[in-house]
C-alpha cells in the first residue's frame, strides 16, 4: 500500500515540474515574440545579421525576414548587443559568440573577461 502513494506522489511532483517548465517556455515565447508577425519561436530562433557600413546589428525573424536594430558592430566584427551581452560576426556574416540566444536581443556575453578581482 505503501509503494503506491510513493509512485503517485512521485507523479504530482512530476507533473508540477513539467507544467511550471511549460508555463515558463509560453511565457518565454510570449514575451520574445516578434514584433512584425507575431511568431512565437522568434525569441527561440532568430538569426543574426550585420551590417559593417552603416555599424549596425540586427536580429532577424525567420519566419518573416523582419530586422530589429539591436545592437553595434564594429570593423573587426565584434558586436555589442543592447541586452548586454557581446559576440563576433566574421568576415562571411556568421556569427558566434553569446549563450544567450533565447532572448532574442543578442544575448549573453560568452563568458567572463579573464580578471578578477583580488585582496590586498
Amino acid at each position: 500500500m505503501k509503494e503506491n502513494s510513493v509512485d503517485s506522489d512521485l507523479l504530482v511532483i512530476l507533473a508540477i515540474g513539467l507544467s511550471v517548465a511549460a508555463g515558463v517556455t509560453i511565457i518565454i515565447a510570449l514575451v520574445n515574440r516578434c514584433p512584425a508577425c507575431g511568431s512565437l519561436a522568434h525569441g527561440f530562433k532568430s538569426d543574426k545579421q550585420a551590417d559593417f557600413e552603416s555599424g549596425d546589428a540586427y536580429i532577424v525573424c525567420r519566419t518573416c525576414g523582419d530586422r530589429q536594430l539591436k545592437g553595434k558592430v564594429e570593423s573587426d566584427g565584434s558586436v555589442m548587443w543592447a541586452g548586454g551581452g557581446s559576440g563576433q560576426f566574421d568576415k562571411d556574416g556568421g556569427y558566434t559568440g553569446d549563450a544567450g540566444g533565447a532572448f532574442a536581443d543578442g544575448g549573453g556575453d560568452g563568458g567572463g573577461d579573464g580578471g578578477g578581482g583580488g585582496g590586498e
